[in-house]
């Protein structure tokens, strides 16, 4: 579960948006300016030396100007080592304190972040009989505490005739932004008599922010028609609209405008651009734009890591994190979140614990969001008793923890007890939202409790509040099918609220497999194929149950099909991580720089396991060829490669861990267990549904698919 990695809007903030008002009527000549006492205060570092230098200004009488005081003021509002508490008392020991020097003091509340402090200290200037100008109302904008004292601010605005300002109006479109309140911000914008390049950036920003993207990039259209010439900022929201709208035409705009203009050396700017491609897909050119340039910081290279992981190229985000060590980067929470997740997906679990003990050693935060995609990595890498210590040593749970660790143990077998932590996560008071749901439906799929899973489904709607959607409908599918219930899962869908998708048909169409049911088959499978012609899936289940049933010119005329439309089966891929390097392996893979010595295993473990009582199942062979051709074809199974691999490159007694990308067939499922006792091997295999842990010669899932597959027999 992937950490925010986003790069958001930027408002310009106030010391940028305009020059400091005047300090003082003093005359720029005047030698008060440039007296030793206040050149003293331009050195200061601490407040043990600005109270010397302010008590020697009282003894001299120098602190009587109000340019001198004013002077005091603002290094301790504004300065890191000033104090906020004793600019009060010196500001209540001035006669007549200017704007400024009040200004400083509620700037200095809002910077250490007491917005309270700020409003009230405003208040007291005002009861006082002091009047604010336009340098007051951005630092008070920033502190209110909700709209209502927000539309306070903005009436005191009018009141004291700077509504025209661009200055405070920039600053109020932005509150209103923040304080939720987007009509409000446009209103302004629509209002504003001058608008300055800040005031476009600020309302690009604010479209943004609100997920309203197009209408972000509309403005930034009407800007260029106005003539305006965008600044670094303006060119950052926008690219941010353009990552969240994938927009990639605009992206590569933005790109050629900033090499026209020379504006490609900015490093923020660049990181923008960088996240933009890698949002829209074209990480190929992130890559490109990455390598040129000429300086990069942790964000960008978290940008990039984070890029690759969405990309699913997860072994390129690996090399990324090496070369960013290389270059002496120390990674965050951010980077580690995306690393694990990355794990995750390719089951590399000792490259996780490794992530893990990294994190641990370098006192990285484990927030809610780090700590999410520790639980994530341990389940999903079959490591439950793990992901469950993560899980409740976490200090905080959101619903996104919840989720992860119910959909981990429902992957790994362990339905009743997925069921119960759902119910632990209610009583804790976290509500479920349509990602719990998903977990809680497959958990009631792998264990086949029907009546539980339609139980849960409708209490979605009707106690929760919570609309099905097709992915939820998909779930109750599977469930439905999985339990042999063919013609209640076929009723189902005619009764979906929508049209289904590959998602529900291609459930059904795999239940019909698993259950020999010809005809419901064929019309899913049409169904399938009108609504995506070019999907393999489809062809390949139905080519499959026609060879199940041994209608082999069914086989043949299904296959000369995808071969007409150019239409190619994924292939079955297995992974398996040794020493920490993820190896990879297709059937019948002689590419591995060990293949001799992996088929020399391959052999004698067949001849072992054969000796155990294994007889391959060669009706998983669904092609016509002859007795001997079978049983080398499931003999050569990605997943029986990689198993050989790790039986030859690890040490007697470990654990071996295999990721495919498809379902583990029933052949090899039988395989593995009688491998698992043979050998004496752990071996826990994450196929495209589930986990399957085996150990001495039985099954986590205890053969429930496989008992269905013999059902059709």
């Amino acid at each position: 579960m992937a950490a925010s990695l986003t790069l958001h809007p930027i408002i310009p903030p106030p010391s940028l948006q305009k020059p400091l008002s005047k300090t003082t009527s003093t005359r720029k000549n005047s030698p008060i300016k440039t007296h030793p006492s206040l050149l003293h205060v331009d050195n200061c570092n601490s407040m043990s030396q600005l109270k010397q230098i302010h008590a020697h200004m009282i003894r001299t009488g120098l602190f009587s100007n109000v340019y001198a005081a004013s002077r005091i003021v603002a290094f301790c509002a504004l300065e890191d080592t000033g104090s906020l508490p004793y600019a009060r008392i010196v500001f209540d020991q001035i006669p007549d304190p200017t704007k400024f020097i009040y200004n400083s003091i509620i700037r200095g509340y809002t910077n250490r972040d007491l917005p309270r402090e700020a409003v009230l200290f405003y208040r007291e200037v005002i009861v006082g009989g002091l009047s604010p100008d336009n340098f007051t109302f951005p630092s008070l904008f920033r502190a209110c505490a909700d709209l209502d004292e927000g539309k306070q601010l903005h009436c005191h605005v009018v009141k004291f005739g700077f509504a025209s300002d661009v200055y405070v109006q920039n600053t109020l479109m932005n509150m209103y932004s923040n304080r939720g309140c987007l009509t409000s911000a446009k209103w302004v914008f629509d209002k504003m008599s001058e608008r300055t390049v800040v005031s476009w950036a600020t309302m690009i920003a604010a479209y943004t922010n609100w997920d309203r993207s197009s209408e972000a990039l509309s403005l930034f259209h009407r800007m260029q028609f106005g003539n305006v010439r965008p600044n670094e900022v303006t060119l950052v929201n926008v690219l941010t609209a353009c990552a969240r709208a994938r927009n990639l035409d605009m992206a590569k705009k933005i790109h050629e405008y900033m090499m026209e203009n020379q504006m490609g050396f900015h490093l923020v700017v660049v990181t923008a651009l960088v996240d933009a491609y890698c949002k829209t897909g074209c990480v190929f050119l992130a890559r490109k734009l990455f390598d040129e340039m000429p300086e990069r910081n942790l964000f960008s290279w978290n940008i990039i890591i984070k890029g690759y992981v969405e990309d699913s190229d997860y072994k390129e985000a690996l090399v990324f994190f090496q070369e960013m060590q290389a270059k002496g980067v120390k990674p965050d929470k951010v980077t580690m979140t995306s690393l694990l997740l990355a794990c995750s997906h390719l089951g590399a679990l000792e490259l996780g614990k490794w992530l893990h003990a990294y994190i641990n050693k370098e006192n990285i935060e484990v927030d809610v969001a780090l700590g999410t995609a520790l639980v994530d990595m341990y389940a999903k890498c079959g490591c439950i008793e793990s992901a469950s210590r993560v899980f409740y040593e976490m200090p905080q749970r959101d619903v996104m923890s919840w989720t992860s660790m119910i959909g981990g143990l429902a992957m790994c077998g362990h339905a009743e007890k997925a069921l119960d932590l759902f119910s632990e996560m209610q009583s804790s008071g976290v509500n479920p939202d349509a990602v719990t749901f998903v977990g809680v439906l497959a958990a009631c799929s792998h264990a086949g409790l029907v009546d539980k899973g339609c139980s849960y489904f409708r209490s979605m709607s009707c106690v929760y509040n919570i609309e099905p959607t097709i992915e939820h409908y998909g779930c109750m599918v599977d469930l439905l099918g999985r339990a042999g219930q063919i013609e209640r899962a076929e009723e189902f869908i005619k009764k979906m609220p929508m049209k289904p998708d590959y998602f529900v048909l291609g459930g059904l169409l795999g239940a019909c497999r698993i259950h020999g049911n010809l005809e419901v088959a064929e019309r899913a499978a049409k169904k399938l194929l009108d609504l995506d012609p070019t999907n393999g899936g489809a062809y390949v289940l139905l080519s499959n149950i026609y060879g199940s049933v041994q209608k082999w010119d069914e086989v043949k005329r299904t296959r000369e099909l995808m071969a007409e439309r150019n239409i190619k089966k994924p292939p079955g891929c297995s992974l398996i991580e040794v020493h920490g390097i993820v190896h990879e392996f297709v059937m019948g893979d002689k590419s591995h720089p060990q293949s001799d010595e992996i088929y020399l295993m391959l052999e004698d473990m067949i001849h072992c396991l054969k000796v155990a009582g294994y007889m391959p199942n060669k009706s998983e062979v669904l092609i016509d060829m002859d007795e001997e051709e079978k049983e080398n074809a499931l003999c050569r199974h990605s997943e029986k490669l990689a198993i050989s691999y790790g039986l030859i490159s690890t040490c007697p007694g470990l654990t071996l861990r295999v990721v495919k990308n498809l379902r583990v067939c029933s052949d090899c499922h039988f395989a593995m267990k009688l491998i698992s006792k043979v050998y004496n091997r752990e071996i826990i295999v994450r196929d495209r549904n589930r986990f399957h842990h085996f150990k001495d010669g039985s099954c986590s899932c205890r053969d429930f698919w496989v008992i269905l597959l013999q059902l059709r027999k």
